[in-house]
């Protein structure tokens, strides 16, 4: 019914903020449970994307060559740290679209980041580039909050609805669980409440726990 989610490669965004290394934390914990590799990330929004205010060329390649260096550093200090394979990228453009485009040139299975500030979720929701980057990407995405210090997780809320695309993240859920030791809480959340329908509805419920169980 639902085929294994193995993790291979996780890629990770960073812009070298709080949020960002606490993102980094978290996927070196996945990738040591599944023994994956690390790919980190780093956008320039330069040109085009800035607007009126777009710096020189020349800075532009000042700041590229300063964030290569800075990223192939971390890169390096971060593989001697957790003893995983971290490979590294800086690329230029709009930093949703570039992270989607690196994420997928890489072939990774899951993207990691981080979101800013106490209001983390409020920001997710209204457009963020983590929104965009969860709306567009084909890998699954997990969002750290950067207050999010511990990457332990014993329980996993599990919503299912009645759309065909619901089922798509089961496996996923099961595989991060399973690493993690995680109970699985389904929600199951139904909107028309005819008999048959609720009959149909919660049989599928029924092939997803004995699947997870």
């Amino acid at each position: 019914m639902f085929s294994e989610f193995k993790i291979a490669k996780i890629a990770v965004p960073t812009d070298f903020s709080k949020a960002a290394y606490v993102a980094i934390d978290h996927a070196v914990d996945i990738a040591k449970r599944f023994g994956a590799e690390v790919h980190l990330i780093h956008v320039l929004e330069t040109g085009a994307y800035q607007g009126i205010f777009s710096p020189s060329k020349k800075t532009e390649y000042d700041e590229l060559e300063h964030a290569q260096e800075k990223l192939q550093e971390e890169a390096h200090m971060l593989e001697r740290k957790s003893g995983l394979k971290v490979s590294q990228e800086v690329v230029s453009g709009r930093i949703y679209e570039e992270i989607v485009n690196a994420a997928n040139s890489q072939n990774a299975d899951m993207l990691v980041m981080g979101t800013h500030g106490v209001s983390g979720w409020a920001e997710f929701f209204v457009g963020s580039n983590a929104f965009k980057v969860v709306t567009q990407s084909s890998c699954p995405v997990r969002s750290i909050q950067e207050n999010a210090s511990q990457s332990e997780c014993e329980n996993s809320m599990l919503p299912i609805d009645q759309t065909p695309e619901t089922r798509q993240k089961v496996r996923y859920a099961a595989a991060m669980a399973k690493k993690f030791g995680s109970t699985i809480h389904i929600a199951s959340l139904i909107s028309d409440d005819d008999a048959d329908i609720r009959f149909d509805f919660e049989k599928k419920v029924a092939q997803i726990v004995e699947y997870l169980d």
